[in-house]
């Protein structure tokens, strides 16, 4: 079993940090103890100003970059995807620190694994809201190294950057600034990930990862070790996570010199390593260890858990000294074209986020370019919380990109699956008076999730990622019950308008046919229920539901070997949540859980609609399972 330290952290969904100005991380003073009185640059740093801000920008999401800056933890992609495919990432740096006792190396280490030792100490507690900003997220965290027992004599900025653009929403760029107070020889900056890929509905899900590096871009990487069929002539080749993370530098001084000298966008990781969770560091020597390894490790071949770490050096550092290095994190689905060619022989789906090599190569031209697009798309719209009636949902939005001279529009799109799609345009608003509403019928037995998009004279289209472009929950209709006593008196009263006296009759003929045929319109759906490895946990949320039922019955639900599976009760006792005040709405969902909490195999089941006022309905339905 996989064994993580429990760090305090924000665990809202939107990541709302708002911190007092100056605060300490109680975090930081539970393992290191609280501030004393210092000397020198370092004890007259600004305080962090709390920021109020949400990091679920486009497909990538970091709901909860951690408190204090240093590093960022929890990285979901897709998105609303919910799999978490970084558990951790920060910095390490290290370096023989010139009058250091004992001539062994200084480290400081930025992720949660190795808080053990020589951790970066926090002046303060959130973020500073980079100024002026030059994309959707821009925010900084200032921190040092001073009360290391090993004082590294470093203060660092970290600046991170998203962006909204769909054609730059797939990585984060990290700007690092370092100053330093002390000398130090055989420096090395570095970055360590630990990226837990795949589906984490799946047991385990941690220990079949893989690490790669492509030596022609310089990008070290990880990834499922599902990713790729085992064998591409087998069209039964599962994909539990096509997801691939890289780590690349984009800028820096060139190693082996003085820290001082220019960036330059030509240099590469020198350090490219990775090791399994039974092996981390246990020292500050046996982290520089791997920090100055200088080489590239040989990426293994057996799926483990592992962590990947780049780093670059050395360098000499005078006191006094400042340099920047730019990296980033970059996602995609599948490694490059060839990825997802094999795949297409395989028989299986294409990607509809790109490849991560495509991302990387937009990366790079994106900064070459000094952060500069000919056009950028639209900001995304922000949806509104639908509002359903029965079958009809009304959708509404806004964009603060209608006042650009050249928006276009708005599209909206509908998926009958997840909040990731696959998605189908069912309407298309172009053209002014802008469009900020619309209305749609919602399918009975199907989830429908929405998600709007603005675009521009251009054609540039804003993202599908972010949370505020879509419904996350799926929308359900609500069928009207079966009430056949208002449902008749309603019909008689309109037909006996003229005839008073025929009402008692046309109430008795009527409700002799409503209760003939009361149980005919009984809907099972999904019918069959069809599992999937990729996103069961999403299809239906994992549920059959029964519409159409009598304001009060029980269904009773067998094996084709006539075993009671379970018992669902519809506003009779026995049901946990009856429907208020007599407003049924004539469905339930099952949970597709036997009365013993088990899970239930694939197969035909029977059920027994039972109505003390209608009698009984049987049918049958079909449960297919995702393969696993």
């Amino acid at each position: 079993m996989k064994l993580r330290k429990a760090i305090p952290i924000c665990t809202i969904v939107f990541l709302l940090i708002s911190i007092k100005a100056g605060a300490w991380d109680e975090d930081v003073i539970e393992r290191f103890g609280p501030p004393g009185s210092r000397d020198g640059e370092f004890a007259t740093m600004a305080p962090c100003v709390g920021a109020d801000f949400s990091y679920m920008l486009g497909d990538l999401w970091f709901p909860q970059i951690y408190t204090i800056g240093i590093c960022m933890y929890t990285g979901f992609y897709p998105g609303s995807s919910g799999n978490e495919q970084v558990f951790q990432a920060g910095p390490w740096a290290g370096g023989y620190v010139v009058g250091g006792e004992g001539g062994e190396p200084y480290t400081a280490i930025g992720t949660f694994d190795q808080l053990d030792f020589l951790m970066y100490d926090s002046v303060c507690s959130g973020f500073n809201v980079a100024q002026p900003g030059n994309s959707s997220m821009d925010l900084e965290s200032t921190f040092d190294t001073g009360y290391s027992p090993q004082d590294l004599g470093m203060k660092v900025t970290l600046r991170y950057m998203m962006w909204e653009d769909p054609r730059l929403d797939d990585f984060i760029l990290i700007r690092a600034d370092l100053e330093f107070t002390k000398s130090v020889q055989h420096f090395w900056w570095g970055w360590m990930s630990d990226c837990d890929m795949g589906n984490n509905d799946l047991p385990d899900y941690y220990y079949d990862d893989l690490v790669g590096y492509d030596e022609t871009r310089g990008v070290a990487y990880m990834y499922d070790d599902d990713g790729d069929p085992a064998d591409e002539s087998d069209k039964n080749s599962k994909l539990l996570s096509p997801t691939h993370i890289g780590q690349m530098l984009l800028s820096g001084p060139p190693p082996g010199g003085s820290i001082t000298e220019t960036p330059v966008t030509g240099v590469s990781w020198e350090t490219v390593t990775w090791w399994d969770w039974n092996n981390d560091v246990t020292s500050g020597a046996s982290a520089y260890d791997r920090l100055s390894q200088g080489t590239v490790k040989a990426p293994p071949d057996i799926p483990f858990d592992y962590r990947m770490m780049t780093a670059i050096g050395p360098y000499d550092v005078e006191a006094g000294d400042q340099t920047t290095f730019y990296f980033a994190m970059v996602f995609g689905e599948g490694l490059d074209a060839s990825f997802w060619s094999r795949r297409a022989r395989a028989g299986a789906e294409v990607s509809t986020l790109g490849s991560m090599m495509e991302h990387v190569d937009n990366l790079k031209t994106f900064f070459s370019n000094g952060f500069v697009m000919d056009d950028f798309a639209p900001n995304a719209p922000t949806l509104d919380e639908p509002l359903l009636t029965g079958r009809e949902v009304a959708l509404e939005w806004s964009s603060t990109s209608e006042e650009d001279d050249d928006f276009a529009g708005y599209r909206l799109y509908n998926s009958l699956v997840s909040s990731t799609g696959p998605w189908q345009l069912i309407r298309d608003f172009e053209g002014r008076p802008f469009v900020n509403s619309a209305a749609d019928t919602v399918r009975i037995g199907f989830p429908s999730f929405y998600l709007v998009t603005a675009y521009d004279a251009a054609g540039n289209e804003s993202t599908r990622g972010s949370a505020y472009t879509k419904t996350l929950d799926g929308v359900y209709a609500t069928p009207l019950p079966s009430d056949f006593d208002g449902d008749c008196a309603g019909h008689c009263e309109e037909m006996c308008q003229e005839c008073p006296d025929c009402f008692d009759e046309c109430m008795r003929n009527c409700m002799e046919q409503a209760i003939a045929g009361a149980l005919d319109g009984i809907i099972v759906s999904p019918n069959p229920y069809r599992g999937s490895a990729d996103w069961e946990r999403l299809d239906y949320e994992g549920r059959i539901s029964f519409y159409n039922l009598p304001k009060r019955c029980t269904v009773y639900i067998y094996s084709m070997t006539g075993e009671l599976v379970d018992v669902v009760y519809h506003n009779v006792s026995g049901d946990e949540t009856p429907d208020p005040g007599g407003s049924e709405t004539g469905g339930e969902r099952w949970d597709m859980l036997t009365s013993n909490n088990q899970s239930i195999a694939s197969g035909i089941y029977i059920y027994r609609v039972a109505s003390r006022e209608y009698g009984e309905k049987i049918g049958k339905f079909a449960v297919i399972k995702g393969e696993r």
